[in-house]
């Protein structure tokens, strides 16, 4: 039997669903976040997601392709920058020299996730039916990257170098040194390093583990809706990179208090904030075990809707908290914007108080 508790607090609605229940998950329902998910290294500690499909309706970009000047890619980044939805992005900045010299970008891509972890960075690209992958590793071979051994078209590693890529075109980033093509799937891997863009292309045909079979990533995954810019952040590592230990003695001082006010505070299993096509933001939590969910969810909706030392000014600047739930191991937390406020920009840096372990 599902038990629940509901309470209010400064007009926010907060339903617990109480420890012993099991979560059940909608295992008909895919959407292309969680696509990314399996094809990224379960090795990554933070995952950032674009859906550029969405993107490009939503900030006027659809249309853009090879035959657009430079400043109307750079206006329609611009716009979508402001709209909060390419922070996390790794190419949007080298969208222009990456469709002129190689032959997809964002203009033409479905999504993009940028892995980070410990033993390395990949970013993958899934591009449009209607990109040509053989031109794409023809460009590759043109623009002097070092062709695979097993030859185009089979998976392997096109091995360029940071020298290269600074000759290629200076809008160029360090993660297109090294690139994956494998035309089956669609997809486009690059990173800094060739071992470790080699190792993700393994994630993708199957022969290794990959994000989505870390624990709790596929119940981030599940309470993130329909997301077309996503952050997430597996296992304890949100701990670490939003730790209020990057603020200022003071400011620390200041949030040690809001958290003693706001009641004890559990460590977190792994984070999402999760940007919607109608411009909410969901932000999920996820803890050890359904008892410390059920009693983090008062203490974070508290932290949430207060100052925010650190960041400067409050939280209930930037958004309203319109609901707040618990369900098995993970709270979430459904955020308004106000008008004109990146909060997925400004909430995925730290230090972010109601993300404090």
């Amino acid at each position: 039997m599902r038990t629940r508790r509901v309470v209010w607090v400064a007009g926010v609605l907060v339903v617990a669903v109480l420890a012993g229940v099991v979560a059940w998950r909608l295992l008909t329902r895919t959407t292309t976040f969680e696509e990314a998910l399996d094809n990224l290294p379960a090795s990554s500690l933070r995952t950032s997601y674009v859906d550029w499909a969405h993107v490009r309706d939503e900030a006027h970009g659809t249309g853009l392709g090879a035959g657009s000047s430079r400043s109307t890619v750079s206006d329609f980044l611009s716009r979508a920058y402001d709209l909060d939805l390419t922070d996390g992005s790794a190419i949007a900045d080298s969208s222009y020299a990456l469709e002129k010299r190689y032959g997809f970008s964002p203009l033409d891509a479905e999504w993009e996730a940028f892995g980070q972890g410990r033993k390395g960075q990949v970013d993958v690209v899934r591009v449009g039916d209607e990109v040509d992958l053989e031109g794409v590793e023809r460009s590759l071979r043109r623009l002097g990257y070092t062709a695979p051994s097993v030859g185009s078209g089979k998976g392997g590693t096109w091995v360029g170098g940071s020298d290269l890529v600074a000759q290629i075109d200076p809008d160029l980033t360090p993660v297109q040194q090294n690139f994956v093509v494998l035309p089956d799937e669609k997809l486009v891997l690059m990173s800094d390093s060739a071992s470790y863009v080699a190792a993700a292309a393994q994630v993708v045909k199957g022969s290794d583990r990959s994000l989505s079979d870390v624990t709790g990533v596929d119940d981030l995954a599940d309470a993130s809706g329909q997301p077309v810019a996503a952050e997430l952040w597996s296992g304890t590592f949100a701990c670490e990179d939003l730790t209020m230990g990057q603020a200022g003695e003071e400011d620390q001082k200041v949030g040690e208090d809001l958290v003693a006010k706001a009641g004890k505070v559990s460590p977190l299993e792994g984070l999402v904030m999760a940007r919607q096509p109608a411009r909410t933001i969901i932000v999920g939590m996820q803890f050890e075990s359904g008892d410390q969910a059920s009693a983090n969810l008062q203490p974070r909706v508290d932290l949430a809707s207060g100052d925010a030392p650190g960041q400067g000014g409050s939280f209930r600047d930037r958004f309203t908290i319109t609901s707040g739930t618990a369900s098995g191991k993970t709270v979430v937390l459904k955020l308004r914007p106000e008008p004109r406020q990146s909060v997925m920009s400004d909430l995925s840096s730290g230090p972010v108080l109601f993300a404090t372990c």
